[in-house]
Order: C-alpha cells, then sequence, then structure tokens
C-alpha cells in the first residue's frame, strides 16, 4: 500500500510540475458519528478514519484515509455488531477561496478491507476553515456517485448510483499541515 501511494504521489507531481518547496504534507483525520431507525430497526453507526495527503499546489491534494467503522443494529430485542476497516483515497480539488475558507471537491473512492468487501467511487464536496496556517477545521458535506451494493456505505440500497446528502455521508476533522 504504501509503495502505491508514494507512486501515485511521484506521478502526480511529474503531471502538476509543482516546484519541491511548494508541496506541503499534511496529517489528520475525521471522525463521524450517525443513528437512526429504519422502519422498527434503530442503526448506530460510528467511524474513525486518520489521514495523511500531499499538496500539489494551491488547488490539488492527492490523500487517503484509513478508516474504522462500528455499525450496530438492534430490531425487536436482537441486536447485529459490523466492525469494517476501508482505505479512501482521494483526489482534492479546491475551486474557491476566499480568506481562511476553501470550498472542494473529493473524487475518491472506498474500499472495503474487512467485514463486506464493498466499493463505491463518486464526488464528495466539502469546506476547509484555516484557524491557522498550519492548523484547518475539514468538514465533507455529502456524497454523489456510485456503489457496487457489496458493504461499503449505501450499499444497504443495493448496487446503483445516486446522491447521498445525510447526516451518515457527513464528517469534520482537523488537519495539521507539515
Amino acid at each position: 500500500m504504501k509503495k502505491i501511494i508514494l507512486s501515485a504521489i511521484f506521478v502526480m507531481a511529474i503531471i502538476f510540475g509543482a516546484n519541491a518547496q511548494d508541496y506541503k504534507w499534511f496529517i489528520g483525520g475525521k471522525a463521524s458519528f450517525w443513528t437512526g431507525k429504519d422502519g422498527g430497526t434503530k442503526k448506530t453507526i460510528f467511524s474513525v478514519a486518520p489521514e495523511i495527503g500531499y499538496r500539489f499546489s494551491d488547488n490539488f491534494a492527492l490523500a487517503t484515509n484509513f478508516e474504522y467503522r462500528h455499525l450496530t443494529e438492534k430490531n425487536n430485542g436482537n441486536t447485529a455488531k459490523l466492525k469494517e476497516i476501508v482505505v479512501g483515497p482521494y483526489l482534492r480539488y479546491t475551486f474557491l477561496k476566499s480568506g481562511i475558507v476553501n470550498v472542494f471537491v473529493d473524487g475518491c473512492a472506498t474500499f472495503g478491507l474487512s467485514g463486506l468487501k464493498g466499493f463505491e467511487t463518486g464526488l464528495r464536496p466539502g469546506i476547509a476553515i484555516d484557524l491557522t496556517k498550519r492548523l484547518s477545521v475539514v468538514a465533507n458535506l455529502g456524497f454523489v456517485g456510485y456503489n457496487n451494493g457489496k458493504g461499503v456505505g449505501r450499499s444497504s440500497f443495493g448496487k446503483g448510483f445516486g446522491i447521498d446528502l445525510s447526516g451518515y455521508q457527513s464528517s469534520i476533522g482537523f488537519y495539521l499541515s507539515m
């Protein structure tokens, strides 16, 4: 996995022709929580996703997260639990900068590594607010894309394309630039 990430970073550096002095690494992560009812079933999902990324310019970054998800479903006294590990590489394009506010869209893919081994791919819009030169708070707000129906993301709806603006697809995190 490390070789794939480093190779992708090298290729992107060549594509964008960025000066080595302009490169910026960032680390951070996100956590999300959602609970609700679907008919008579109460569902709760919690996830933690550390991230690492590389900024090629003011507008482009390549990154990946490694996410742990825990899902609990309760129905008529029965409880089912699913633990899942997913990897989610993405290419971020920041298309609007206004002071400390940055609006972006991530071209992303998510692959299940344990639990159910599905995948999804699509676009995830978001906003970043620079608290300092090195610290930002980042929020993703929804998802537009494809899911293969095998256990990642919206797979409970089956295989297909769609738009999901639910709280399940919203997350918030912090990034530290290095």
